[in-house]
Parts: structure tokens; sequence; C-alpha cells
């Protein structure tokens, strides 16, 4: 009996030491890379339209998501950053078109403990284009320090 409770008290401490040895893993430690400007921000959530439940094209291809001009998408993007955020851009490219800016947010702490990020419902407005106008949504988290994380998305114009 002594030497089965020897035995029990013997595995519970090294149970108990092994386990003190296990180092919790730091998301925000172990995804940013500090600069000598700070740290850049970081995003990688799957971007989905709201409306629908449906994954929006992160690249062009056969599978890009098409809607009507007018329509407007909302996606939830989540970031963090070591380094202060100063605002959150939206810029889109219509066909072979110039980058334009459409879009500023300015920063609003919204951190979600569920996710540990900060969370921004973006709104974007579908432009006038003809049909099969394919068209590039850059979503930019700038820092004060000028760095940034650029989230794309691609949808092309239906009637």
């Amino acid at each position: 009996m002594k030497k089965i409770a020897l035995y029990t008290c013997l595995l519970a401490f090294g149970a108990m030491s092994l386990t003190s040895c296990y180092d919790e893993p730091d998301f925000i430690a172990d995804n940013t890379t500090p600069t000598g400007l700070g740290s850049a921000p970081v995003s990688a959530n799957e971007l989905f339209d709201l409306a629908t439940r449906t994954p929006i094209s992160t690249t062009n291809n056969a599978n890009t998501r098409q809607y009507a001009a007018g329509t407007e998408i909302k996606y939830e993007l989540q970031f963090f950053s070591e380094s202060p955020v100063k605002e959150i851009n939206v810029y889109e490219t219509v066909g072979t078109g110039t980058r334009t800016k459409v879009k500023t947010y300015p920063y609003a702490p919204a951190f979600s403990k569920t996710d540990r990020t900060d969370t921004l419902v973006v709104s974007y407005t579908v432009p006038r284009a003809p049909v099969g106008t394919n068209v590039r949504i850059d979503t930019e988290v700038l820092n004060q320090n000028n760095l940034n994380v650029i989230r794309t998305l691609w949808i092309r114009i239906r009637q």
C-alpha cells in the first residue's frame, strides 16, 4: 500500500514538473516582426461578405464573386498592432484604371476578447462599370510609424 502511495506521489510530481516547463504561446509576439520604426500591423482573418456569409475572393480568378453596381458590401477586418494605428484606408482599382482611395476610417479601438484583435466592419459600395469588369479592393491598416498591412479582395461587376 505504501508503494502505491509513493508511486502515485512520484507520478503526480513528475506530471507537475513537466507542465511547469510548458511555455504558453504569445500570439502577438509570435506574429509581429519589430523593425527600427516599430512593428507592422497584422491581419489574416478570412474576409466574408456579412450579408451572405460567403467568402470574398482574395485572388482574381474564375471563382471571383460577382456583384451588381451600387451594391454595398460589408466585411469584417480583424487586425492587431504593437505600434499605434493611425487609420484604415480603402482603395479601389476598377479594371485597368488607377488605384483610388475611396474611404478612410480613423482608428477607434474595438478590441475583441474572443479574437484578441481589433475589429472593424468595412463598408464598400460597388462602383458603376461595364459588366464583367474586375475590381480590386485594397484595405490598408496604417500605423502612425507608416508601416502597414494590406488585405486585397477581388470582385467582378455583374448586371
